[in-house]
Order: structure tokens, then C-alpha cells, then sequence
């Protein structure tokens, strides 16, 4: 009778699940699946949504998978193909006190969006004995999800009830529901998963483990799905269109984060529409204070003004909008490649006229941007200061000091940066706008809009809660703590963790951090970001991954011997699988690098970099130590010259590993690499890490000795590498042991090479240039300096008459001739002032300086070369000051203008020319100016040639003086009243 019964009661269940079922097959249009699938038609991005349903009590876990790892990775791969993916997860988001009528109007409103953004909406429901009753018309693009039953076997009993609908009628309606299924959809869009119960976290939650195939499941259908309807469309293979097509798209993407900061878009309008405007505008603040969305909101506007002709000053030709957002997109921060795009969008070149490499371009750029011809065109580069360290970024040569009456140029940095420092260096300031913390509406609104996005929102008790924290004036961490909520699943903890963030940049990036250890792979989390902030230039994927694949490496210790260079030549990559779950998080705070990994990873914001130290170096600093032998380690064993040159010698140098430091200059390929014949800067920095001067003589001695006694070796090779060493001990400042070196590479080339003319010319030079560097260890000019002088202008004349022969040979040989001229004109100067003597007299030697300036400008102008015309200028001005020190005083400081827009304040030729200018006008009286110069002049000479240089001691010496040390008294005096 029990089992009648029983069989009576499951009858009238199923007959009541059939009603039901009916009553709901009667509301849905039946439609005839299509043969043909959607294919959607779309230019530019297009926004991909998907749905996810289910019970929130049993599904905590892959929901957890999802958000955290599954929809990531989808995203990632969606953006490749211009798709935005914007993941839809109610597991909060509707505010507690709403009816259930109001609950299933948000659910139903956000199916709606799928609808109205994806035509058929992408859907994944996920279906256990807890039954979810939501239920749709069959749709290609959406799959049913169920645990195998066998899973519930795993789960100890008193936790079964968070995963079993102890209702008795559930079990008919799963039975049911399956069977409608599999007759509305596809089997492909029916599957089962495999898990395992693993426990219970600190929140009560169950955890699961296995679950790489649900994820594989989720990941490989939607992206089945995306691509049927979304094909890749046919792109085009312009790269520079390629590269304007990727900042457009970030550009519209954070323009719409922009609320508020109408006070700082109407300046920046009233700066492109000005009048008369001949300087660049700067958007200035500290990292994460919103400069790059407000940039973002700039070009948008600025472009949809200028296609509708509304800005005035042109109305014949319209104006041309060029943006850059450095740090964007891959191969954004390369300076070259981006003025080369503004140079081809401005039409001052095209692809058969492109200029070689970046000094060249910075010159086509910067006559472009002065010239009065030039078509109206508007630049606006966001996060000038995050392009690649070099010279020319930091001295921003490619920008004219003036401006052309057709350019207008706005830019965003960091204040206080070295491109800052050096724009408000220039006598033509730029115009300065600092970006001011949010105000309490704007704040609202970015909260409104970044969790609107995903359809979550908090109730007012929340909202207060988030923005009564002082950080939210800070858009960076407003935005870092809305994705940190959104990937919460607790709604019943939401409140306490919006208490519970951190009230503060560096804070809550550190409780990033530790979330993203505690998520997604511990110490390989920790090992790529301490090796990312502690390499000098980023690193490569590839190199990351071999680094990180050497299990060694993982774990710091204070015992380095545990470290050695033949573990990483044994090391195999770190596997997919574990760096896709590191970069998965990451993700969002590394720069873009590319498909390919041509590019380099590095952090996108500063304010990561201080996280990392404060949370892994502060009381620990040892182990930054660790991270940088880890990295030496790894490229000691690498081929490419390139790379191994940015990092190795870096890394020993912060390790003070000088034996393998020492081992490394010794070699002649490193010697060739950092070679210059002029300053070789780099190479002897990082020998005054080894040691003194006298060390690096020794080194490079014994090298050439072996060399010379090498019978595979010929004397052309010989010659040329002696001639190359004693120009490198020279530059160390080693002016007495040069000579012997010289000395023998001049013997060579007379007696066993033929005095070959070019070669001669160029020993000559390098004589020359040897005796003019004793010239300046003398404090003052004096009758000491003759023999030296005389041997000084003997070869420099020498040289030049060679070079009379040559000149018709290309522009090498002019450019040989142009600096002899030059620098023959600088000693003539001495010459005039000792009086000369019976072989040449004091005034012909100053009318010959004059002439050589004359050519050599004439020649340095042919070949566009404006940083020597600078030292043009400025030995005008040394023979000038004999006869009319105002007229000299106004021709250095033309010269400095154009030294520091090329060279910037540290270089040879800016310490020479502060040194040469403090001591014009303390010959002039002007002593308080002079002290200024000075000190200018040793700030350079330290960071060109060492504290231990003998031009840099010269300058010592000088501010030693009575005078000078009165006013450093009372410089500091000032200071200390500040304070």
C-alpha cells in the first residue's frame, strides 16, 4: 500500500509538471530552426553580452570559475577580434529590498540588452536538482549546463542541502525539464560536467575542484558561437590604419568614462581654438587621476568638431586630429613609430621618403611642427611620459620650442616627470592644467556606470559607504574597487566589503595582490610581478616565461649560491596553463604587448610598481636582490646582443657583482655594442661600477695585447681597435695613457698600412682631441697650455687638409670635415687670447676660427645636423667674447636653446656650454648668474662623466672659491627658512 501510494503521489507530480509545461509551451512562439546561421555585419567593435542563469545557493563555484577565469580568457580572445565581451553575473546587483516581481524584471531587462546588442543573445544556464525554472525559445547561441549526478556523492549530508531542492515534486520537474530540452536544442547545447566536492571556505561556500572541464566546456561553445556570428571581418593590412583603427577604439572606450570635469574640457577647448597659440598645453597629475580618459573625451570631441568644421582658424582646409595614447595598444610607447604616423597622417612624408631612424625623424618632426606651412593639425598624445627611455623622449628634440601658427599640441603626463621638468626648463613655457580630484556627483556617476555596465548597483547605505572613502576622489582606485566588487559573489557579505577595501591607492592594490596569490597560482604571481618591477626596460613573454619555468627562481632566499646561471640554461618554459592563469588577472595592469609578444610586458600604471615594492621589498630588501641575480642569471645565458646589453650589466651593477660585471665589459662584442665615438656614456658608467679608470686601461690593455699577438688577427683590425680603446680611455678621463695607445695605431697605418688617407684624417682628429682634453684640466688659459694648444691645431689642420680631398665622397666625409673645422675654431679661441705666435699670429688665428665656424655651420646646415650647430653657435660666441661679451652672451644662450631641445641638460656639450656661460658672466660681473651656470655645469658633468672626472673636479674646484661658497651659504639659508 506504502509503494501504491507512493507511486500515486509521483503520478500526480508529473501530471502536475506537464500542465505546467503546456501552459508555458502555449506562451512561446515556435519557430523552424534555421538552416542558415546569423551572421552578423558590423564595422568597428561591436559589444558581445553574455547571460548566466541559475540558482545562486549551488552554483557559487562555477560562478566563481567564470567571472575570475573563464569570461577572461573569452574576453581576451574576443578583443582580437574587435569584439567587447561584458559578462552578465546577477548573482548581486538588485537592490535587497526588491520584490520578486521586480527581481525577474532586472533578470528579464538584461536578457533584453543581450537581445538588443547581440540580436540572438548569448545564454548559459547552468541546471542542478536545485532546478532553475528559467526557460527560453530555442536559440543557437545559448547551452544548458548540469553537473553529472554523481557529484552529489562527494558531498558530505549536511551541506546537501545548499545543492538539493528538498521539495519532492523536484525530481519530476528535472526529469522533465531534461527531456524538453533535448526536443527544443541541439545535443551540442545539452552538456554534463564532471566535479568533486573540496570542501567549505572561510564564507561558508562549498568549493569544488575539477572543474577545467566545465571551463573548457563554457570557453570552446561561446567561442564556437562568437565566431559564427561575428566573423573576422577583412582588415585592412595598412599597419598605420591598423594602429589608427586601435587608438580610436581606445579612445571611444575611455571617453565614456569621463563624467564631470567640464572646468578642465573647456580650457583645454579654449587652448586648441585659441589664437595666436605657439605652445603646447600640459594635463598634469599624479598616476590613476583620470588624465588618460579625460585625453580620451579631448580627441573624441575634438575630432567630431574638426570633421564638422566647427573649429575655427581654418576654414578652407579644415583641421587634422591626431591622437596617441602611449602604453594603449603594443608598440605604443615607441616614440619613432609614433611620429612617424603623425608625419604620414600630416602629409609631410609618405613610405618611399621615410626617415631611417629617430634622430632623423625627430628632425623631419620638429621642422614640420615650426614650419609656417605646415596644413592645421592638432596632436594630442596621452602619457608622454611612458614612451621608451631614450634620449630623445626625455629631451623631446622632435618638439620645436615655438610652435607654428597651424599646430596645436595638447599632452598629458605625470607632473614632475623628466619630460615635464624639461618643457618648463624651455624659455618659451608651455601652458599648465592640473587634473583636481573628483567631485562627490562625478564619483556617483563612475560607480553608476562601471557596475550599470554589468547591471549591478548599490543600494545608498553601499554607495555612501564606497564614496566616503577619501581615495574615491581618485579615479584609479574608484575604478580598481568597482571590478573588485563586481568579481565579489557574496551578496550578503557585499556591504562589509566595500567597508573593508582599503582607503588608499597603494593599499588596495596591495589587497589586489594577495587576492590574485590567493586565486590564481601564489608564488608565480609574486615571481612575475618582483621580476617585471625589478627588470630595467620590461620583458619579453618569452623571456618571463623561461625565468619563471625554473623552479629555483620561485622562492627567495638570503643563500644566492643557490642560484646559478647553468639552472637557467637547463630550464624549461613555464607550461600554458600556468601563465595563462597568471596573466589572466594581470592582465589589466600590464601594457599591452601584442598576439605575437613582439612586445614587452611592464606595468600600465606606476602606482602597480610602488605596490609591488612596498609589499614585497619594504621589510624585505634582500630579496629585490634576489630578483635582480635571478634576472642576471637568465640573461648571462642568452644570444641576443640587444637585450642581453639592456639588462645583464644593469642587474650586476644593482647587485655589485662586480667580477662577472668586469668579465662582461672585457669582451670586445660588449665593447662594440656601447662604443661611441664621441662618449661612449654607458659603457663607462657602468666601468665605474667595476672600478677606476686605471682598471679599465688594464682590461682593455691586456685584450689588445692578446689581439696584437694573435697571428688570425690582421693589423687593420689591430689598428682600428687601438684606436677604439684610446679613445674610450680619453673619454674616462685617462688623458696621459690614451696617447701611448694612439701612438701605436698611428705607427701601424704609417709603416704597414699605406696612410691611407681617411684613416689618417681620422687618427689626426683623435690626436687633436686628446690634446684639446688636457687643454681642460687647466683652470685657467694660460702660457702652460701652448704645447699641448700647438699640437692641437698642428693635427687639426693636418686633418683638414686631408678632408679638402675628400669632401666629394658622401656625406661622411663632410660631416669629418665640418668637425674639424669646429673644433679647430674653439682652440683658435685660446690661441687669440695667449697671443699665438711667429708661425701664427693671434689675429690670423681668430680669423681663421671665424672662416672654419662659417663652413662648418654652412656644412652642418646642408646636412641637417642641429646639434652641432649649436656647438657652432656656441664657439662663435667664445671668439665673440674677446671682442663683445653681450653679443657672445646672446649667441650662448641661442646655443643653449637649441643644445637642450636636442641634447637636453645632461650631454658633453650642455656641461660645456653651462661651464662656458657662468664663465662669461663672471668675467661680466655677474656673479650670482655665473653660480647658477656653474652648478648646471656640474649636475652634468657628474651624469656625463662621473664624481671622479677631471672636468667634473675642474668644477669643484671653481665653486670652492670665497664667492661662490657664500652664496651656496646663503642658497641654503633659504632653504632651511622654507622648510
Amino acid at each position: 500500500m506504502g509503494c501504491g501510494a507512493s507511486n500515486a503521489v509521483a503520478g500526480g507530480y508529473a501530471i502536475s509538471v506537464n500542465d505546467t509545461w503546456n501552459q508555458v509551451e502555449r506562451t512561446i512562439e515556435v519557430r523552424k530552426r534555421p538552416n542558415s546561421k546569423l551572421v552578423v555585419k558590423r564595422s568597428g567593435w561591436k559589444t558581445v553580452r553574455i547571460f548566466v542563469s541559475s540558482t545562486f545557493r549551488d552554483f557559487h563555484a562555477e560562478r566563481e570559475t567564470l567571472i575570475k577565469e573563464v569570461f577572461p580568457d573569452l574576453r581576451q580572445w574576443c578583443e582580437s577580434r574587435r569584439l567587447h565581451l561584458v559578462d552578465c553575473d546577477l548573482r548581486w546587483g538588485v537592490p535587497v529590498d526588491s520584490t520578486t516581481e521586480e527581481t525577474l524584471r532586472v533578470c528579464l531587462g538584461e536578457i533584453d540588452r543581450c537581445y538588443q546588442d547581440n540580436i540572438m543573445p548569448f545564454f548559459l544556464n547552468l541546471t542542478s536538482v536545485n532546478l532553475s525554472t528559467t526557460m527560453l525559445e530555442s536559440m543557437s547561441t545559448l547551452t544548458w549546463l548540469f553537473p553529472v549526478a554523481a557529484f552529489l556523492t562527494s558531498v558530505p549530508q549536511k551541506h546537501k542541502n545548499d545543492l538539493v531542492d528538498v521539495n519532492p515534486i523536484a525530481p519530476e520537474k528535472l526529469k522533465v525539464l531534461k527531456q524538453m530540452l533535448k526536443e527544443r536544442f541541439l545535443s551540442n547545447q545539452i552538456k554534463f560536467y564532471s566535479c568533486e566536492y573540496d570542501g567549505v571556505d572561510g564564507d561558508g561556500k562549498i568549493e569544488l575542484k575539477g572543474l577545467e572541464e566545465f571551463s573548457k566546456m563554457v570557453f570552446d561553445f561561446f567561442k564556437s558561437r562568437i565566431e559564427e556570428q561575428y566573423p573576422l571581418e577583412d582588415v585592412t593590412t595598412d599597419p598605420y590604419r591598423q594602429v589608427m583603427e586601435s587608438h580610436e577604439s581606445f579612445m571611444r572606450n575611455r571617453s565614456s568614462l569621463v563624467l564631470g570635469r567640464n572646468d578642465i574640457l573647456e580650457e583645454i577647448k579654449q587652448h586648441i581654438i585659441g589664437v595666436g597659440v605657439d605652445k603646447p598645453l600640459l594635463l598634469l597629475g599624479g598616476p590613476g587621476t583620470g588624465k588618460s580618459s579625460i585625453m580620451a573625451r579631448v580627441a573624441e570631441v575634438t575630432v567630431a568638431k574638426a570633421m564638422s568644421m566647427e573649429i575655427p582658424g581654418s576654414p578652407d582646409q579644415g583641421w587634422h586630429v591626431f591622437y596617441h595614447f602611449v602604453g594603449a595598444i603594443p608598440g605604443s610607447p615607441d616614440l619613432e613609430a609614433c611620429l612617424k604616423r603623425l608625419l604620414k597622417e600630416m602629409n609631410v612624408i609618405n613610405e618611399s621618403k621615410m626617415p631611417k631612424d629617430l634622430e632623423t625623424t625627430c628632425q623631419v618632426t620638429c621642422s614640420a611642427l615650426s614650419s609656417p606651412n605646415t596644413k592645421p593639425v592638432i596632436i594630442i598624445i596621452d602619457a608622454l611620459n611612458q614612451f621608451d627611455e631614450c634620449k630623445e623622449s626625455t629631451v623631446l628634440n622632435w618638439l620645436p620650442v615655438k610652435l607654428s601658427p597651424q599646430v596645436r599640441c595638447v599632452f598629458s603626463m605625470i607632473d614632475e616627470t623628466t619630460q615635464h621638468k624639461t618643457l618648463k626648463s624651455r624659455k618659451h613655457k608651455p601652458v599648465e592644467l592640473f587634473v583636481t580630484p573628483l567631485d562627490m556627483s562625478s564619483r556617483k556617476a563612475i560607480v553608476v556606470e562601471s557596475l550599470g555596465k554589468y547591471n549591478k548597483k548599490l543600494d545608498e547605505e553601499q554607495m555612501s559607504s564606497l564614496l566616503s572613502k577619501e581615495s574615491s576622489q581618485n579615479p584609479l582606485w574608484l575604478s580598481i574597487a568597482c571590478e573588485e566588487l563586481r568579481v565579489y559573489g557574496l551578496f550578503e557579505k557585499l556591504s562589509k566589503k566595500i567597508t573593508s577595501l582599503p582607503d588608499g591607492l597603494l593599499s588596495l592594490l596591495e589587497s589586489v595582490l594577495s587576492r590574485f596569490e590567493e586565486e590564481n597560482g601564489g608564488q608565480v604571481v609574486v615571481a612575475t610581478l618582483c621580476l617585471l618591477e625589478c627588470s630595467k626596460t620590461g620583458l619579453l613573454e618569452r623571456e618571463l616565461l623561461m625565468i619563471l619555468g625554473n623552479q629555483k627562481n620561485l622562492t627567495p632566499s638570503k643563500n644566492l649560491k643557490n642560484l646559478k646561471s647553468d639552472d637557467q640554461r637547463n630550464s624549461v618554459q613555464l607550461s600554458a596553463s600556468q601563465w595563462a592563469r597568471v596573466y589572466r588577472v594581470l592582465k589589466p595592469f600590464l601594457r599591452p604587448f601584442g598576439d605575437s609578444g613582439e612586445g614587452r610586458l611592464d606595468f600600465y600604471h606606476r602606482s602597480l610598481s610602488k605596490a609591488v615594492r612596498a609589499k614585497y621589498f619594504k621589510t624585505d630588501s634582500w630579496k629585490s636582490i634576489w630578483w635582480h641575480t635571478v634576472l642576471a642569471n637568465y640573461f648571462e645565458t642568452i644570444e641576443n646582443m640587444d637585450r642581453q646589453s639592456e639588462e645583464y650589466p644593469y642587474h650586476l651593477t644593482i647587485c655589485e657583482d662586480k667580477g662577472r660585471l668586469k668579465e662582461y665589459l672585457k669582451q670586445w662584442r660588449v665593447f662594440h655594442h656601447f662604443y661611441h665615438p664621441e662618449f661612449s656614456g654607458e659603457l663607462l658608467a657602468y666601468w665605474r661600477s667595476v672600478g677606476d679608470k686605471a682598471e679599465l686601461y688594464d682590461c682593455y690593455k691586456e685584450n689588445l695585447e692578446n689581439m696584437t699577438n694573435n697571428p688570425n688577427v690582421d693589423k687593420e683590425e689591430i689598428s682600428l681597435h687601438y684606436e677604439q680603446v684610446a679613445r674610450v680611455v680619453m673619454q674616462s678621463g685617462d688623458v696621459d695613457r690614451c696617447f701611448n695607445l694612439l701612438q701605436t695605431s698611428l705607427s701601424m697605418e704609417e709603416n704597414d698600412l699605406g696612410a691611407k688617407p681617411m684613416r689618417m684624417m681620422e687618427l689626426y682628429n683623435v690626436a687633436a682631441t686628446m690634446h684639446n682634453e688636457r687643454l681642460t684640466l687647466h683652470d685657467f688659459i694660460t702660457k702652460k697650455m701652448m704645447p699641448d694648444l700647438k699640437e692641437c691645431i698642428s693635427s687639426r689642420r693636418k686633418a683638414l687638409r686631408i678632408s679638402e680631398q675628400l669632401t666629394e665622397r658622401g656625406e661622411k666625409y663632410k660631416y669629418e670635415r665640418a668637425f674639424s673645422l669646429m673644433k679647430l675654431a674653439f682652440n683658435l679661441k685660446t690661441w687669440y687670447v695667449l697671443g699665438g705666435d711667429n708661425n701664427l699670429q693671434a689675429q690670423e688665428g681668430y680669423d681663421l676660427g671665424v672662416e672654419s665656424l662659417k663652413e662648418a655651420k654652412e656644412i652642418y646646415e646642408e646636412l641637417g645636423d642641429k646639434g652641432h650647430i649649436s656647438e657652432c653657435i656656441m664657439n662663435e660666441g667664445l671668439l665673440l667674447a674677446e671682442v663683445n661679451q653681450q653679443e657672445a652672451l646672446e649667441l650662448y644662450k641661442a646655443a643653449e636653446v637649441l643644445c637642450i631641445q636636442i641634447y637636453g641638460d645632461v650631454s658633453v656639450l650642455s656641461s660645456r656650454l653651462f661651464t662656458n656661460i657662468a664663465i662669461l658672466l663672471e668675467e661680466m660681473g655677474n656673479t650670482s648668474e655665473a653660480f647658477k651656470y656653474f652648478k648646471r655645469g656640474l649636475e652634468s658633468k657628474i651624469q656625463v662623466f662621473g664624481d671622479d672626472h677631471p672636468q667634473t673636479g675642474r668644477l669643484k674646484r671653481v665653486l670652492q672659491e670665497p664667492a661662490y661658497q657664500r652664496l651656496t651659504s646663503l642658497e641654503q639659508e633659504q632653504r632651511n627658512q622654507q622648510r
